[in-house]
């Protein structure tokens, strides 16, 4: 009668089957501790195997900055490329030789490590020592290398198309501090076309980058917008899953890899919601590095040097106070939150920011939370409450006008572009005022750092704002459907 198998053996069956279970099973011997997954780690796996089988040879993964990419897509996936062929030959490259020679030094140890080696019969070549360079005894090799510096003398894989023979592995090939700098875009990005590509056997081996995005143009959006003419694909995954979430149309050469995530935060361990707010004071890094839409900060709508922010124990006095409100269609679709903001004129003729509720919410609960907003602010002299007379909208209007509730159906008769001009120039003379100590105060800067009208920043607490701004201080004002 067989044995069942041990833990153990089973473990390092699963290593040898998916690149998950490989870096599961390595990790304790490597760092002390066990691999603490978050649901990326499993679909990252799952493209590198499709790239290890062959499915895929042209591979895009952004995700945040500390979220074990060069773990999971350098270190363990050339160490098991390795383990499945011997004489596989890679090529990897990142921002500073320092980097490449650490990553590289560290496959290249994985591999003589004791467990390693007792799972697979082959080491490293005792006559290559350096850290950057060095071959395996099966005459499989490593090269590692800055992204912008000569790459020569070594090809990544080798002339068998039959197998898996090694990949180029690109990991984070600018480095933030550089992202502004065009000169030094554009010459990594000139590295896909003239010499990455001629790095390769063939054109099958694989090529894998792995990076937080910087900005529009760097290494991903160069090569998502056609820049080498080869269609990528991509596995993005933003700090924050927003299942509605768009696929951008400019990239016209990625094909999204469906993750199946759920909506929330992708890691909670390294980042839980409220951490995720807090992420959101620096827009533009928010933007681009955790969720992987680079914005234009020259395209930004509002001078937020202009911005008056205060605290709320100097709040001015106020002359009278309004509400307005932004409902969603539906609760699931991206960035489909309904708000509801208590602005108040001040005797000095500023805009004033003074409170606001947000959330997700179908209509009994959208009802309920406009309600007790409502009441939370009973002894002020709120002169009614704005709502877009749309959709969700149109339903709250109607049930709280029964409830004797002075609510205002408004139409938006004009695009947010076109809205946003006209409420920039209030920001940009200090005529809007938000406090800086509120709960919802960085997200509320967030989204006004990134707003272009566009649709490229998110837009559910600016749509209130802006009704506030035209309808306090002027502009093209609101054109109401009905008052009370």
């Amino acid at each position: 009668m067989n044995a069942l198998p041990t833990k153990q053996q089973i473990q390092q069956e699963w290593a040898r089957r998916t690149s998950l279970g490989f870096a599961r099973y390595f990790f304790p011997f490597r760092e002390g501790m066990d691999l603490i997954e978050g649901p990326h780690h499993r679909v990252i796996g799952q493209a590198l195997d499709r790239v290890l089988n062959g499915e895929i040879s042209r591979l895009i993964i952004t995700l945040p900055p500390g979220y074990t990419k060069t773990e999971m897509a350098v270190v363990n996936f050339a160490a098991r490329g390795f383990a499945i062929n011997p004489a596989a030959r890679f090529i990897h490259a990142t921002f500073s030789d320092d980097l490449a020679r650490e990553n590289s030094d560290k496959i290249k140890g994985l591999i003589q490590s004791e467990e390693f080696q007792a799972m697979w019969a082959f080491g490293i070549d005792a006559s290559t020592s350096a850290k950057d360079r060095w071959k395996t005894t099966a005459n499989g090799g490593m090269l590692a290398k800055a992204a912008g510096g000569p790459i020569t003398g070594f090809r990544a894989g080798y002339m068998d198309k039959t197998r898996f023979t090694g990949a180029l592995i690109v990991d984070d090939p600018l480095k933030p501090d550089d992202a502004f700098s065009p000169t030094k875009r554009k010459t990594v990005n000139q590295r896909a076309t003239n010499t990455f590509r001629s790095r390769l056997a063939h054109d099958g081996v694989p090529i894998i980058v792995i990076m937080q995005r910087l900005h529009g143009d760097d290494f991903a959006g160069h090569l998502l917008t056609g820049g080498t003419g080869e269609i990528w694909d991509h596995l993005d995954l933003p700090v924050l899953i927003e299942g509605g979430a768009d696929y951008p149309a400019e990239w016209t050469h990625g094909r999204p890899i469906g993750h199946g995530l759920p909506d929330g935060p992708l890691w909670t361990e390294k980042h839980n919601a409220a951490e995720i707010e807090v992420l959101k004071a620096d827009a533009y890094t928010f933007a681009s590095q955790y969720m992987q839409r680079p914005v234009s900060i020259e395209g930004a709508l509002f001078d937020m040097a202009g911005v008056r922010w205060f605290r709320h124990s100097e709040l001015p006095e106020i002359d009278y106070y309004r509400m307005y409100a932004d409902t969603a269609q539906k609760t699931e679709e991206r960035n489909d939150y309904s708000v509801i903001e208590l602005w108040g004129k001040s005797k000095g003729g500023a805009a004033v920011l003074v409170d606001l509720v947000r959330g997700k919410w179908e209509a009994p609960d959208l009802e309920r939370n406009a309600l007790a907003f409502w009441r939370k602010h009973v002894g002020k002299v709120v002169r009614g409450l704005c709502v877009e007379d749309k959709s969700s909208g149109t339903g709250l209007i109607q049930s709280l006008k029964r409830q004797g509730i002075p609510i205002e159906g408004i139409q938006r008769n004009r695009d947010k572009y076109t809205r946003g001009l006209d409420a920039a120039p209030w920001v940009a003379t200090g005529q809007v005022w938000i406090p800086s100590d509120a709960a919802f105060s960085q997200a509320f800067k967030y989204e006004m750092q990134t707003f272009d009208g566009l649709g490229t920043g998110y837009d559910d607490q600016i749509d209130p704002m802006m009704d506030a701004v035209a309808d306090m201080l002027g502009g093209y004002g609101l054109s109401y459907t009905g008052a009370i």
